[in-house]
């Protein structure tokens, strides 16, 4: 049976948030939104006519960010500086350059110094603790997000943080208490309910259930808050439940595989319909050609449907892709 959570995949949306407000600014003068190679000549031609001002190139530097075009970013960063080396937001983006490059070292500089030049800069100590933590410096997390907290109490960003922060170090009681705490602040943040959602899933407790719903009612076209409602109810033997859900998500993004393989996992173990089951694992492998599970499910519903020759390349597809297999192993010792 697939399953996963998607705390990582959350935090990573949480620490790489930047601050675009320029893009947003620039794109409401037109009548038509402009693109970001548009935004980009747009921004260099304004640097043509005021080569002076930092903030012009920052802002370049952000476009180029946003299209993974990091030393090019890079290079605004370091004329913005040289301009100004007293603007903490410069170092800001600097680290943001550095984290794009994999380098968290010399992101933990950057917000070094913007904090040297602005000791309480709420987004610099934010993304400090979210570096100390991707880098499971747990101590150090605690410690900026506690120094954050008493600027100012109001940080649900910060609660979140150090709720995943408690979750990796598996204190689930006190991460539960700082992620509601982030939902107390916030009663629209989407990523605390789905955390919550997962947490509660992971204790079978069936108030992952209201979390999931509050996030698709914030978000009614996130197939990832479906995909984790659909496998809630799956997991509690709810599969009618979990069908529909799935096919809310294929309605919004019909090549959406983990919903594919568990509506075809549904229609095999909970209701013997096989000829559909293997539709569904079609479609999976489909889609994803290195699904080895799919091909074996697959493979399972020809073996059921009599259709052993169907099932052996099955199988030896499935070992074909993850040798030694347990599972495909069986399955064609059964076929001999």
């Amino acid at each position: 049976m697939k399953f996963f959570t998607f705390s990582g995949l959350l935090f990573s949306l949480v620490i790489l948030v930047s601050c675009h407000s320029s893009e947003k600014n620039t794109a409401r003068e037109t009548d038509q939104p402009l693109n970001v190679e548009q935004l980009i000549l747009r921004v260099s031609e304004k640097i043509n006519s005021n080569p002076n001002d930092d903030r012009l190139y920052i802002e370049r530097a952000n476009y180029f960010l946003t299209i993974d075009s990091i030393q090019s970013a890079l290079r605004d960063i370091t004329i913005a500086i040289d301009i100004n080396d007293q603007d903490p937001n410069h170092y800001i983006t600097l680290s943001e350059a550095y984290l794009a490059l994999g380098n968290p070292d010399r992101c933990i500089e950057g917000l070094e110094k913007a904090l040297e030049i602005e000791p309480k800069n709420q987004e610099a100590l934010l993304k400090k603790a979210q570096l100390f933590l991707i880098m499971k410096q747990y101590d150090k997390t605690y410690e900026t997000i506690d120094e954050l907290i008493k600027i100012d109490s109001y940080n649900p960003t910060a609660y979140l943080t150090r709720g995943y922060a408690l979750l990796e170090q598996g204190d689930t009681i006190k991460a539960i208490r700082n992620l509601q705490t982030t939902i107390d602040q916030k009663q629209d943040y989407f990523e605390a309910y789905i955390q919550l959602g997962v947490v509660y899933i992971n204790l079978g407790n069936p108030l992952a259930a209201d979390y999931l719903s509050n996030a698709i009612e914030l978000r009614p076209n996130s197939p990832e808050a479906y995909y984790l409602l659909g496998m809630f109810f799956q997991e509690n033997d709810e599969p009618d439940k979990a069908i529909e859900i799935y096919n809310n998500i294929l309605a919004i993004e019909p090549q959406f595989t983990f919903a594919l393989y568990n509506l075809g996992y549904i229609y095999l173990v909970y209701f013997k319909e096989y000829e559909t089951a293997a539709g569904y694992f079609t479609q999976t492998v489909e889609l994803d050609p290195n699904n080895y599970e799919a091909y074996y499910n697959r493979g399972y519903c020809y073996e059921l449907l009599g259709n052993k020759s169907e099932a052996r390349i099955e199988y030896q597809k499935s070992l074909e892709l993850k040798p030694n297999y347990e599972l495909a192993i069986k399955g064609l010792n059964r076929l001999d």
